[in-house]
């Protein structure tokens, strides 16, 4: 039986990554450990969240470990582009990243700041 207030706080999560895709025109969004574990998503359906969820946690050690070498502080973010959309991955704290998927067509400043307003947030609801 999983713990009630670990139910609510995915569904408070839950909310606010449904209220940013309301507010923005992205495809998707969740929260992952950097671990590579999911905490809450809202995606389309077909996703396989497990997959994407260790894939961005690669993609963040990765980009921790670049910012690290290059004596650039700690990371705050990265913008993957690719020919049909962008994903930005937006570290919440040193446990939790979250990733925003958003179409070609998307303006990336107006999704960026969006985005880095559900992660503050987001880093309130968790912390």
């Amino acid at each position: 039986m999983e713990d009630p207030s670990a139910i609510k706080l995915q569904e408070h999560m839950r909310e606010l990554l449904k209220s940013l895709a309301n507010k923005s025109p992205i495809l998707g969004a969740a929260i992952f450990s950097v671990e590579g574990l999911p905490l809450v998503s809202h995606f389309h359906a077909g996703t396989e969240e497990v997959s994407v969820a260790a894939l961005v946690a690669s993609i963040h050690s990765a980009g921790e470990q670049t910012v690290k070498e290059l004596k650039q502080g700690e990371l705050r973010s990265i913008i993957i582009t690719g020919d049909l959309g962008t994903t930005l991955v937006i570290s919440i704290s040193q446990d939790y990243i979250l990733t925003v998927t958003a179409p070609e067509n998307a303006k990336l400043g107006l999704i960026f700041t969006d985005a880095k307003r559900t992660a503050r947030e987001a880093r309130k609801i968790l912390y």
